[in-house]
């Protein structure tokens, strides 16, 4: 699904207080932690290119557990350390984790009989990626020679 999404965020070079998002939900019998990971890299791998590498580390977000925040190795650097990834050679792009079973039950499924994952990624850092923009906030200024780059 895409979206646009709110959240408490100051309005600087990385971050928006609106934004748009891509959010994926699988849910089935069986579906399990390595399935995330397995999507997110084979996703990730074909926007940004497969010598890539996907981490995932803990992180709280109220309706999956557990919860992991997911970052690419810098596309920049190859994760070596560069001004772009911090010199962390890491890249954060969403959070991620597993449904948890009380949002199941909300819904009328059982938890027993199915799992799932879910994950987010805002459409303008993808954008911001692939063709190396270092504000955020360009997209949304309307200026016109900023915007030319990009033909519809």
């Amino acid at each position: 699904a895409i979206g646009k999404a709110f959240r408490r965020d100051p309005f600087d070079a990385t971050h928006s207080p609106a934004f748009h998002q891509i959010e994926g939900l699988v849910v089935g019998p069986g579906i399990t932690f390595a399935h995330l990971k397995g999507t997110l890299e084979h996703f990730c791998r074909r926007v940004f290119g497969r010598a890539l590498r996907l981490r995932l580390r803990p992180s709280y977000f109220p309706f999956v557990e557990p919860g992991a925040e997911y970052d690419i190795s810098c596309i920049f650097c190859g994760g070596a350390g560069c001004a772009r990834c911090k010199g962390t050679g890491w890249i954060e792009l969403g959070g991620t984790g597993m449904v948890h079973p009380a949002v199941f039950e909300q819904v009328g499924y059982d938890p027993r009989a199915v799992t799932g994952f879910a994950f987010g990624l805002g459409i303008e850092r993808i954008a911001m990626l692939k063709h190396g923009i270092d504000d955020i906030r360009l997209f949304y200024e309307n200026d016109q020679r900023f915007l030319a780059q990009f033909p519809a």
